[in-house]
């Protein structure tokens, strides 16, 4: 009777314990998942916060203007435009367009 007791409290702590590993490693994952997501939620409020400050400058028409020039080369009509490329630059080339 004492060695059935015995047996069958060892079972009840090696199910306990099975439970227990099982929960700790699924809070450990859990855990982990919650800061990755943490992580891509601060990227994107950064990156959020850095397109509505790029959309305030490009509601300015000037500073739009500006950015149009830089980028793609925009000319008004009339307009000359020289490219000057930098002397350490690998490739040269040279355009004049009216």
């Amino acid at each position: 009777m004492k060695i059935a007791a015995i047996i069958g409290l060892a079972l009840v702590l090696v199910f306990v314990g099975v439970n227990v590993y099982s929960f700790v490693k699924e809070q450990r994952d859990l855990g982990a998942a919650l800061a990755d997501v943490q992580a891509r939620l601060t990227k994107a409020q950064s990156d959020e916060a850095n397109l509505e400050a790029e959309k305030q400058y490009l509601a300015n028409p000037v500073n739009l203007e500006k950015e149009l020039r830089a980028r793609f080369n925009y000319k008004n009509p009339g307009e000359k435009m020289i490219i000057i490329v930098p002397l350490g630059s690998t490739t040269v080339s040279t355009s004049v367009s009216d």
